[in-house]
């Protein structure tokens, strides 16, 4: 499982980086030794591009598979449904088990224990939404659909890249994804170095998709190492990386781009 850089998880979480390895060393975030653990009305980050910055991110939630115990939970509240539809989908992709999902808890009056925030809107008349994700276990699988892969691919190789820049050169219109290496926002291998690397790699599956749609659909599909000489052929804009995304090479349509090999969090 990929885990999250302390910075960045110091960032997201709002926790400095002192405090953070201060609760390391004490062993209070030692793995499998958290019981529970409460998300009560965390930011919703609205936008699409700030989706990992949610704590109900998979980013996060395979930090919290690190120090749950098996069986622990997660007890999530939220006064806001676009953030609550979100997580009760993200919560069983990862292995978390759904229970006692309600989009308005103290319909009836109140339930348990109310933060002060909570208590506040309660008496607004607005509506708590609350589920309990069980952690199960669980193997990741590889994501099927572009959304999907192209989500994760993001997470694993651009997650330093700033909002300002990952949206002028990368999501807007007009762009592709490899252009996180083409305007040298990530370091990379390109050319000869990139192939080196790619046939460097061990025997065994690696996916490969496409950036946009081929024969109509998205298109992600598993492929064996090492790849034939002339596997590229009439292939543009094509990703491969392992399960894990701990690497990843590119194929553009552009023949002064690339090819461009890198390992995350490099």
């Amino acid at each position: 499982t990929k885990l999250l850089k302390i910075g960045i998880f110091s960032k997201l979480s709002r926790i400095s980086v002192r405090m953070l390895r201060y609760y390391d060393e004490a062993g209070l975030l030692a793995p499998g030794e958290v019981d529970r653990i409460y998300i009560n009305f965390c930011d919703p980050w609205p936008p699409k591009g700030q989706a990992k910055r949610r704590l109900t991110h998979r980013g996060f939630l395979s930090t919290y598979r690190q120090v749950l115990r098996p069986g622990g939970q997660i007890h999530f509240k939220t006064d806001n449904q676009p953030l609550f539809e979100f997580s009760v989908e993200e919560l069983p992709q990862f292995g978390f088990a759904l229970s006692e999902v309600t989009r308005n808890l103290h319909e009836n009056g109140p339930v348990g224990v109310m933060t002060d925030y909570e208590a506040k809107f309660y008496g607004l008349g607005q509506p708590i939404n609350r589920c309990v994700g069980t952690m199960t276990e669980w193997d990741a699988p590889f994501p099927t659909t572009f959304r999907a892969v192209k989500n994760q691919w993001l997470d694993a190789f651009a997650g330093d890249v700033s909002e300002a820049d990952l949206g002028k050169h990368v999501l807007a219109e007009g762009n592709y994804l490899w252009h996180i290496f083409s305007w040298k926002l990530v370091p990379c291998l390109e050319g000869g170095g990139a192939r080196d690397a790619l046939a460097a790699l061990p025997a065994g599956k690696a996916y490969l998709f496409y950036e946009g749609k081929w024969n109509d659909l998205p298109y992600v599909k598993p492929v064996e190492l090492p790849l034939a000489a002339n596997f590229f052929e009439d292939l543009h804009d094509v990703y491969l990386v392992d399960k894990d995304f701990t690497w990843t090479y590119v194929h553009t349509h552009e023949e002064a781009c690339g090819p461009y090999f890198c390992r995350a969090g490099t």
